[in-house]
């Protein structure tokens, strides 16, 4: 049994992270979003009352009890829901009566047990967790495209509403949810790549090859080189950040070399992204688009976005035709800068340091830096704060 300590602390776990999927969980039994907040409301209400009888074995590690917990509470939830589809005469077909959670004259049981073939608590489960994951994905999306992709897939509202609600042709709509959709499996595939792959096996990437190519950011680790298409390379690191990807082939042609085809990546994004910097101008590199350019600081960045990026100026990149947007941050950017690629071919092994704001002729600088793991050898880039212009670069 819990202690009265345990029993406060599950409560505040379940009222704070269990009512998102609780709600999500009404709804698919009962078919009606309405009444599935209530429902849930109603679940966690009754998990309050009996949370004396809910037990967890000592010897079951802290996600172990936490599995078990939610099962408890799907359980009570799955209940809640029959009572409530009886006194509202409505006839849940997918939802097969099953003995009481708990007794009280008895110990709780092995709640799979109880729970009938056609419903498979880990399915649940696992549902719940993808859509949690995409929860955070689709944060990352701008607004219009995230309203469609939840209007139509998760309210399941017909084309003709959600285009009337939103001001958009049916076409247009259309257009924005392949669009969506595309920028979505982009994100999974990248930044949520690994936690994606582990709920849903078959969108991991069709290749990963580990390479001798050690991480020029933290290097911590050797680069992992993968392809999410016949078309899409990428370089990421397992213990920073994401290096570089690119949907260009001819780009590094016939090339097999990892390091090579990262160096033409690298070129290549330079100059996309530099060309940026100096006009406010460029292409999108996924569909080819005018982009919108801004060079932003780190105070006007999202919050959803903060955690990811280096707290400093950023290079913001927008496509309003396939609904990609970027924020390359600053260590990124450095890398990027030619002169950076010939050191890391003089050292290769090196890492970034956490960049410094001076005063350079009276302007706020930052200073971006390469250091050599082998010995005192640096390369200092000198970047303009508020436009993000390169003013000098000092090999040292």
């Amino acid at each position: 049994m819990l202690s009265t300590q345990t029993s406060l602390s599950i409560s505040q776990e379940v009222l704070s992270q269990e009512r998102v999927s609780l709600v999500r969980f009404c709804t698919s039994l009962t078919g009606n979003p309405s009444v599935a907040e209530d429902l849930a409301q109603e679940t966690l209400l009754e998990a309050w009352r009996n949370l004396h009888k809910f037990s967890a074995s000592s010897s079951q590690n802290a996600d172990e009890q936490q599995t078990h917990l939610h099962q408890w509470l799907f359980a009570i939830a799955r209940n809640v829901c029959l009572r409530w589809g009886r006194a509202y005469h409505h006839d849940l077909a997918n939802v097969v009566p099953f003995a009481q959670y708990v007794s009280d004259s008895e110990e709780q049981g092995d709640i799979e047990e109880t729970l009938s073939s056609s419903f498979d608590i880990e399915v649940e489960l696992e549902r719940d967790e993808l859509a949690r994951l995409l929860d955070r994905a689709l944060t990352l999306l701008p607004p219009v495209t995230r309203a469609v992709l939840i209007e139509r897939y998760i309210h399941e509202s017909p084309y003709a509403e959600i285009a009337e609600r939103l001001g958009l042709s049916e076409e247009a709509l259309a257009q924005r949810l392949h669009r969506g959709k595309l920028t979505l499996r982009r994100l999974l595939s990248t930044d949520f790549q690994a936690e994606a792959t582990s709920i849903i096996p078959q969108i991991k990437n069709e290749q990963e090859q580990e390479t001798n190519i050690w991480c020029p950011m933290c290097n911590n680790a050797r680069l992992t080189k993968y392809t999410a298409s016949s078309s899409i390379v990428g370089f990421k690191c397992p213990a920073c950040w994401h290096i570089a990807v690119l949907n260009r082939p001819e780009v590094w042609g016939a090339l097999q070399n990892p390091k090579a085809i990262l160096n033409r990546q690298i070129q290549v994004l330079g100059q996309h992204y530099w060309q940026a910097v100096d006009t406010l101008q460029a292409q999108c590199l996924w569909c080819r688009s005018p982009l919108q350019v801004r060079i932003v600081q780190a105070e006007d960045i999202p919050a959803n976005h903060l955690l990811r990026f280096h707290r400093s100026t950023c290079i913001y990149l927008v496509c309003t035709h396939c609904d990609y947007q970027e924020y390359n941050s600053l260590p990124h950017m450095t890398l990027n800068v030619p002169e950076a690629s010939q050191f890391w071919r003089k050292h290769s092994r090196m890492h970034w340091l956490p960049a410094r704001e001076i005063d350079h002729s009276g302007v706020p600088v930052w200073v971006s830096s390469f250091q050599s793991a082998a010995d005192s050898a640096r390369l200092d880039v000198l970047i303009q704060r508020s436009t993000m212009r390169v003013l000098g670069i000092y090999e040292r």
